[in-house]
């Protein structure tokens, strides 16, 4: 993402390390810590404070700082309240320090907080009551810590949030009933976690999610109603698991119109597998153990179709398989 304009912030006024700057806001005065990167637009104040070793938030915080970027630093604690004043602040980086736990009260006050930044940290929960008053949140990043509970409700206040990160972390099943509050969300990854089993409407309440990702976890087995509710969704990606069986499930995404299982130990794709996804494009099962595929599995009205089948098992193809497929563009 380009901070500045993530912020909202021209380079008409820039202060840097060690210079005063006009009215007095450079380096180590008010609104600009020592040390840190700043820039000023109009009474909006952007804040670079990343990679100088900081053990704490800087004191001299303007009240007007709409973007402050703490990442890659050596932060241990937040305290609560110790963000309270920064009622403009729009997006708050805090990657990469060694956080392992945020209290609540933590980011009280920040009322117009669009961005959270908390991945690669030390986290081995998600905070239960941290995240409660962010009601203009819209995107949480949370991966690349060591999280294996999502506590009920954690995310409760976050009416807005469309995109999160879980990925890159230590969960063995997806929080169901957590994940039930965000009922804005647009798209989530839950990739690279230990998730075994995918049960039952367990994304029931997610209506307007378009994207998901769950590769690269352990995935045996699926519910047959465990994508019952994702009425939006049209990227679904379930790469690098351990399923044995085609994920019939996938037959109530209507909208889907991207899917990858590729890298499982699927041995079948059974007759009408895909006769629920009328917009499906793109295909991905190859390295695949696939010895046999329903004759008219692929036999589809789609106005384009991208299919992939690289490292199957497959000896022979259909010998109608060309009037089968008349809209394929690539095999």
């Amino acid at each position: 993402e380009n901070t500045r304009t993530a912020a909202g912030v021209n380079s008409s006024a820039v202060v840097g390390v060690g210079s005063s700057g006009d009215g007095g806001s450079g380096a180590g005065h008010a609104g600009c810590p020592g040390r840190c990167r700043c820039e000023v637009d109009g009474l909006l104040h952007w804040v670079d404070c990343s990679d100088l070793g900081l053990r704490e938030i800087p004191s001299n915080l303007s009240v007007f700082t709409s973007y402050l970027d703490l990442s890659m630093n050596n932060l241990t604690v937040l305290s609560s309240g110790g963000l309270s004043s920064l009622h403009f602040l729009e997006e708050l980086r805090l990657a990469g320090n060694d956080l392992s736990s945020i209290p609540s009260g933590a980011f009280t006050g920040l009322y117009n907080l669009k961005v959270l930044m908390l991945q690669n940290n030390q986290l081995t929960s998600v905070p239960a009551g941290a995240f409660n008053n962010l009601h203009n949140l819209q995107s949480l990043r949370l991966d690349a810590n060591h999280i294996s509970s999502v506590p009920i409700g954690c995310f409760s206040g976050l009416r807005s949030l469309r995109h999160l990160w879980l990925d890159d972390n230590a969960l063995t099943e997806v929080p169901v009933e957590a994940l039930g509050d965000l009922l804005a969300l647009q798209a989530m990854t839950l990739a690279l976690n230990h998730i075994s089993h995918v049960p039952d409407h367990a994304f029931s309440k997610l209506g307007r999610l378009v994207v998901l990702h769950l590769n690269n976890n352990r995935i045996v087995s699926m519910g047959t109603n465990c994508f019952h509710g994702l009425h939006s969704l049209e990227t679904l990606d379930l790469n690098y698991n351990s399923l044995v069986e085609f994920p019939s499930a996938i037959r109530s995404l209507s909208h889907l119109k991207e899917l990858g299982f590729h890298s499982n130990n699927i041995q079948s794709i059974p007759e009408h597998a895909f006769t629920g996804n009328p917009s499906l494009i793109t295909i991905f099962f190859y390295n695949n153990p696939i010895q046999s595929v329903g004759r008219s599995t692929l036999n589809t009205n789609q106005s384009k179709l991208y299919l992939t089948i690289t490292g199957a098992q497959i000896t022979s193809l259909p010998s109608l398989v060309c009037e089968q497929l008349p809209n394929l563009q690539l095999l």
